[in-house]
Formats: structure tokens, C-alpha cells, sequence
């Protein structure tokens, strides 16, 4: 199971570091969908680089 993830870089008060947005069962559906979101926020937030969007192995499933 692979999860993807936003991890903040910069503390924001009340929010996880690492959050958890989908969960996908491949490795390239959860690409697919990082490089989606990855684009619109480039967009959205031109300026903005405190996060980053990632697919991460869920440590307590196997691929």
C-alpha cells in the first residue's frame, strides 16, 4: 500500500508535519496522482515551496 503524502517544511501550529492524503495500491497510481496535485500547486502557489507531495511505502503493509 502506498500512501501520499504533503509534508510541510516550515512548523504551521495545529497542523501535522506529514499528512496523509490518498492511498493507492501501486506505486505509479500514486505518481500519477503526486504529479497531478504536484502541477496544481505549483500553480495555485507559484511562490510557495514549504511542502512537498510525495508517495511513501506504507511501513505497515507491504507493496
Amino acid at each position: 500500500m502506498w500512501l501520499l503524502v504533503i509534508v510541510l517544511l516550515n512548523i504551521v501550529p495545529g497542523l501535522e508535519k506529514t499528512t496523509v492524503l490518498n492511498m493507492f495500491s501501486t506505486s505509479e497510481e500514486c505518481q500519477s496522482e503526486r504529479n497531478r496535485i504536484g502541477f496544481e500547486m505549483a500553480a495555485a502557489y507559484p511562490d510557495d515551496r514549504d511542502f512537498v507531495i510525495a508517495c511513501r511505502l506504507n511501513p505497515k503493509h507491504g507493496s
